[in-house]
């Protein structure tokens, strides 16, 4: 009987094969993509495997039936039907830690505050946002003047306008123009799961509002989102609690400190730019 063949052999394919798209991304169901591996079984080390490969070259998952609507994240991978469909998509977020010399001259909280933050017992959505998610974009290199609180979003629900309010809009200085947003945060009380519901409503403000991140947290689960745009599905960047804050510090402060979406929105402007868009 044939060996298998192995499972980095079977990504880089599927990574070859994503690079000759336009949208750099392929959607696959679920049992095509793991009629690849030859697995048996997909165990929980097999399941990790994968998903360690894919890593390695910057292949990001969303899962779900509906793409773009109730899409989730790879929290499911390994455990989805095989009807379902596997969104793979190659990005490499800016700012994506590269070596261990990067990582120290991060500027870091001391322990003291990462273990206060983890201790906090938040008692309503109010205090996740003041106790939770300002100090932490304090802590990501954002002044008192870039914050907007309950900011005032017109959008359009089919053919109706609609006024919202997002929770946190982050601006680059006192500036309240499209040309200056840099970041949506949606918080919830932490007796609520992180729903695509809100993940939604996250995504539609970054959508009109033309921001290429936004982030989602309950106080206790946070999710990092790059945006795509309105056809593409976007791309978790990281999920993780609370307590494992310090743990990821590294990799969020790299992708979505101040100066690093300000330096990205600029590259994107050159390419559109250069593009003629």
């Amino acid at each position: 009987m044939a060996k298998p063949p192995s499972v980095s052999d079977v990504v880089e394919d599927i990574f070859q094969s994503i690079l000759a798209t336009p949208k750099q991304q392929r959607k696959l169901r679920s049992s095509t993509f793991w009629d690849k591996f030859g697995f048996e079984r997909r165990t929980k080390d097999r399941v990790e495997q994968v998903k360690e490969a894919l890593r390695q070259r910057n292949i990001m998952l969303n899962v779900g039936l509906n793409v773009g609507e109730g899409a989730f994240g790879d929290s499911a991978f390994g455990t989805e039907s095989k009807h379902e469909w596997l969104v793979l998509s190659h990005v490499i977020p800016p700012g994506v830690l590269k070596t261990i010399e990067e990582t120290r001259d991060i500027p870091t909280p001391p322990d003291s505050w990462f273990d206060r933050m983890a201790r906090r017992v938040y008692e309503s959505e109010r205090e996740v946002e003041y106790y939770f998610v300002v100090p932490l974009l304090e802590q990501l290199g954002y002044e008192e003047e870039d914050l907007a609180v309950g900011f005032p979003v017109q959008m359009f629900e089919g053919t109706r306008r609609v006024n919202k309010e997002a929770d946190f809009v982050l601006f680059n200085g006192a500036n309240r123009t499209i040309d200056d947003v840099l970041l949506i945060v949606e918080a919830k009380k932490t007796e609520r799961i992180v729903t695509e519901d809100t993940v939604g409503q996250a995504k539609a403000y970054a959508m009109w509002l033309s921001t290429p991140y936004y982030i989602v947290s309950n106080g206790d689960e946070v999710r990092v989102y790059l945006f795509r745009g309105a056809i593409q599905p976007d791309v978790m960047l990281m999920t993780f609690k609370r307590s494992d804050l310090r743990q990821n510090w590294g990799t969020l402060y790299q992708t979505v400190n101040k100066q690093a979406i300000i330096e990205h929105k600029e590259k994107l402007s050159k390419m559109r730019a250069d593009s003629g868009v």
